[in-house]
């Protein structure tokens, strides 16, 4: 795990040394560089596989030709070296060493055997072209920016700004995020103009002299036609169950300590189990809860710890949160602006972690989106039950679980209407504009679609790569790498997902219960307190206390901001002052915070 940069066309000490600086917390073990007249590669190193110089980097190929600078992890590096590099005299047990070995070998067919992580530039010394990828969900971030005919890389976006340089921010990220919290989901758009990303599951070759960057896909999401999906049957269940403990015992790769992230949900539940249950060595778990509120779930925490004693629990208490205190914190770890103070906890457990001397930490991101657990995509699955005539399903759904009145309205009426169904959700999208001020001409609608409900598989892409996934990855990997730590996604195994995509839509909400599969095929991992939750939390922060906690520093920084209406502003300054805001009120005043804190930060004009 580490921080990469290139610069493309353009050698220059300042940039080197600026990138390696910016970066030194995500590698903070080592530091290398490699230049000739066309590229500059630069890798700060965090020792996690291979802790001698063997993993040095920039790292040159046994024949000479190429030299990789890598952030990542690759779990089955050492298979791959029996199946393919079998003959091959390695110098040490670094997966880098694989992967360079690997290309050398395959070129970017290797992309597809990779099971892992990673931001990879690879220098062609020979043809003279630089390869770059990112892995299938991505996890690793790498952003680029183009200047004149240069082309400069980093994995975070700051190596990539001057010192006091404007900055122009994307106008359709700002109003999204602002009036509707969503960010990530633009491809390869950032909140900055001119800084871009490699899309997920995407690779390129460029040359110097090059100013765009076109990539090609290698890895979608699976498609599987209806009539070859399959039923949840024993036999499924058991494969489901043999693949997730591969996956999380396979992220166990390591010659550091390693951690987990335990809310009390489902998923984290399911790693801890699963560690409990097969891995030999100690097992630090870190929670984050809103102790004695409604929103605490310290109990489901408990009864983890409970079944698996050999769990060693390190408790923090998420009311200790202050907005005035840590928001300027982590909007600059995070570079742009973020969803709610629940990604500061995280960041809180991240430092918790890194000082009980944990280098790797696992967590539970991801089995959301890849199972259908978020209210919108079950309306997904509701959808499939109606349509196909299954209405004993239907109902138990709706008397077990905690569907509202509404939502089983809107499920009634998106199976006889789906397209005017999107059609009303696009209406109140744009309407939801309507407490903002900016410049119509700024906006870009053609960046994002809206699937209709009866698309099961279009539903699951908009969480994978649009509104779920890409901010929660972001966030993980910016307060993990903050505090030199490498963060891991069991659930991300891509050899999950194509299996999820084999299994029949009507099985992911069932009994009540969200994300039935993974709660039948690891059920022996779950204390019944967990496996039978209906409910969903999330990871809470008591936001509205923090903002009366902090009164006159919200004010003072949401008065004179321009992109919520005046009259607006006006209101929610008085509601903050008499106490009277409610849920919605405080998540856009945290957005407003959070945008404005950002904006200052990083020197950004509208």
């Amino acid at each position: 795990m580490c921080g990469i940069a290139c610069s493309l066309n353009y050698v220059s000490s300042d940039f080197d040394a600026r990138s390696l600086r910016l970066l030194h917390h995500r590698g903070p073990n080592d530091n290398g560089s490699y230049h000739d007249a066309d590229v500059s590669l630069l890798q700060t190193r965090l020792s996690i596989l291979e802790l001698t110089s063997a993993g040095h980097q920039p790292m040159h190929s046994s024949c000479g030709r190429y030299i990789i600078s890598y952030n990542g992890e690759i779990y089955n590096h050492r298979e791959l070296r029996r199946q393919y590099l079998s003959t091959h005299n390695f110098h040490g047990d670094s997966d880098t060493e694989t992967i360079i070995e690997l290309f050398r070998l395959q070129k970017q067919k290797m992309l597809t055997e990779l099971v892992g992580m990673w931001a990879i530039l690879i220098w062609d010394t020979q043809e003279k072209i630089l390869f770059i990828s990112r892995d299938r969900y991505g996890q690793k971030p790498l952003y680029y920016r183009s200047k004149g005919d240069h082309l400069f890389f980093a994995s975070e976006i700051k190596p990539l700004l001057q010192d006091g340089e404007q900055n122009k921010c994307e106008t359709t990220a700002v109003v999204e995020f602002l009036a509707l919290s969503n960010y990530g989901h633009l491809k390869d758009r950032t909140f900055y103009s001119d800084i871009r990303q490699l899309e997920p599951g995407c690779y390129a070759f460029i040359k110097p002299g090059q100013t765009q960057v076109v990539s090609k896909r290698y890895w979608v999401l699976p498609e599987v036609s209806p009539r070859d999906k399959r039923p949840l049957d024993e036999k499924a269940t058991k494969q489901l169950h043999d693949i997730m403990v591969e996956a999380v015992l396979s992220q166990t790769l390591s010659d550091v300590p390693i951690g987990i992230t335990l809310s009390g949900g489902i998923d984290s539940s399911i790693i801890a189990g699963i560690l409990a249950t097969y891995y030999d060595q100690d097992i630090n778990a870190f929670t984050a809860q809103a102790v004695g509120s409604a929103y605490d779930e310290s109990r489901y925490v408990d009864a983890v710890v409970k079944k698996f004693p050999r769990i060693n629990l390190h408790r923090f208490d998420s009311k200790e949160l202050s907005l005035k205190a840590d928001i300027i914190k982590y909007v600059g770890i995070q570079e742009e602006p973020f969803g709610d103070p629940s990604i500061i906890a995280h960041g809180y457990l991240m430092q918790a972690a890194c000082d009980n001397g944990i280098k790797v930490m696992l967590g539970g991101q991801g089995a959301d989106e890849l199972f259908f657990g978020y209210t919108n995509m079950t309306q997904a699955v509701l959808q499939k039950q109606l349509s196909k005539l299954h209405f004993s399903s239907f109902l138990d759904n709706v008397k077990q679980s905690d569907i509202s009145k509404s939502s089983v309205a809107r499920s009634i009426f998106l199976t006889v209407f789906p397209g005017l169904e999107r059609k009303l959700r696009n209406r109140s999208r744009v309407n939801r504009r309507a407490v903002l001020e900016y410049s119509l001409s700024g906006i870009n609608d053609e960046l994002f679609s809206l699937p209709t409900y009866d698309d099961f598989y279009g539903v699951w892409c908009e969480s994978v790569y649009g509104i779920h996934l890409p901010h929660l990855v972001h966030y993980d990997d910016r307060n993990a790498m903050a505090t030199s730590i490498e963060g891991r996604m069991p659930f991300l195994d891509h050899r999950i997902s194509e299996f999820v995509a084999t299994i029949r839509p009507e099985y992911f909400f069932k009994e009540g219960k969200r994300k039935y599969p993974i709660r039948m095929a690891c059920s022996q991992y779950l204390p019944d307190e967990v496996q039978n939750r209906r409910d969903k939390i999330g990871f809470h922060t008591p936001l509205i206390d923090a903002i009366y906690k902090d009164a006159d520093w919200v004010c003072e920084n949401i008065a004179d901001f321009i992109w919520i209406k005046s009259g607006l502003r006006a209101t929610l300054l008085n509601k903050v002052r008499s106490g009277s805001i409610d849920i919605s009120d405080a998540m856009l005043i945290v957005r407003a915070l959070i945008t404005n804190c950002w904006m200052q930060q990083f020197n950004i004009v509208g």
